[in-house]
């Protein structure tokens, strides 16, 4: 089972449109949270949002996790220890302010068990290859908290990049 993710800041259109037509197409199970989204998935089970509680069972209950380029969906699996697959809204298709998950896209595919899309094709890519996908070790502490640092950094470059254009 999959489960999608969106945040509750903006919908989403296109990935959840995208999820929905690879999983009618491959029989594929899967729960998606749409936030605010106009587009409501045909073979998704789907809310608009969710409790905590009922986010973190959903995603127990997934194998693979999709999500959009926000730092805390990106933690919360790796620290599930859950395959995740990320997708970056796009300014220029009106699903940001601005560019700054695009900006993070390339260290974020540098986290292990952490995978990286910014179109349909290379998500579907992914999909067609979700059993390899593997989730990240992390073994101790200390381990996660070295990737807590890496991640902190990299969101302080992006951060500081994105405010200069």
């Amino acid at each position: 089972m999959i489960f999608v993710a969106v945040g509750t800041q903006f919908p989403f259109d296109r990935l959840i449109r995208a999820v929905d037509e690879w999983a009618s197409q491959h029989a594929l199970t899967g729960m998606a949270q749409i936030a605010g989204g106009e587009y409501l998935p045909q073979t998704l089970q789907w809310e608009r949002f969710m409790t905590t509680a009922v986010f973190n069972q959903h995603l127990q209950n997934a194998d693979l996790i999709i999500s959009h380029a926000g730092m805390g969906n990106i933690i919360t699996a790796l620290e599930h220890r859950k395959p995740i697959i990320v997708m970056n809204r796009q300014h220029a298709l009106g699903e940001h302010r601005n560019d700054h998950q695009l900006d993070g896209l390339a260290w974020m595919g540098q986290l292990p068990g952490v995978y990286t899309a910014s179109t349909q094709d290379e998500l579907y890519e992914l999909l067609a290859r979700q059993h390899t996908l593997q989730a990240a070790p992390l073994d101790n502490d200390s381990r996660r908290q070295t990737l807590v640092d890496f991640i902190d950094q990299a969101i302080r470059a992006s951060t500081s990049l994105s405010n200069r254009t």
